[in-house]
């Protein structure tokens, strides 16, 4: 990711695991730019945009959305239940924050420096573990693509 568009003006790189890279994948439009979350195929550079769309999306599949609703599902609940994940696997905090965006404090921020090779182990470590527990509880994994380009008609 560009520095220009990280909320620290520093460029990233983002391990994703083949969950991610499948659903990217099955997009049917095709994508003229580097960005995931969009509309109407542009990026989403406006304050509250993503915020906004998330919320529209929920509505859309009847999904309570908000602080202010009882069981409101938030966008950061996502990234909350990602990092509670990741630390179940026992991927390292550093690993964990670094790969979701979160800054690394004090003084580690000046030891610190893992490499795109130790984010990527990590995102396959957490990857491993998120693939036992999901065969473990028969979680059907499958999207029905038919229904939800219905929904989006």
């Amino acid at each position: 990711m560009p520095a220009k568009v990280t909320k620290e003006k520093k460029a990233k790189s983002i391990p994703i695991n083949h969950h991610v890279a499948g659903i990217l994948d099955s997009i049917t439009h095709a994508l003229l730019h580097d960005f995931v979350f969009t509309y109407r195929d542009r990026c989403i550079s406006y304050k509250g945009g993503l915020k906004k769309s998330f919320a529209t999306s929920c509505r859309k599949a009847n999904i309570p959305c908000g602080r202010k609703v009882e069981n409101g599902f938030i966008f950061h609940d996502i990234r909350r239940t990602v990092k509670t994940n990741m630390l179940n696997a026992g991927v390292d905090k550093v690993h964990r924050d670094v790969i979701l965006g979160h800054s690394i404090e004090g003084i580690d921020v000046h030891y610190l420096a893992p490499s795109e090779d130790t984010l990527r182990d990590a995102m396959v470590r957490y990857t491993q573990w998120l693939d036992y527990e999901l065969d473990s509880a028969s979680v059907d994994q499958t999207v029905d693509h038919t229904q939800k380009q219905l929904n989006h008609s």
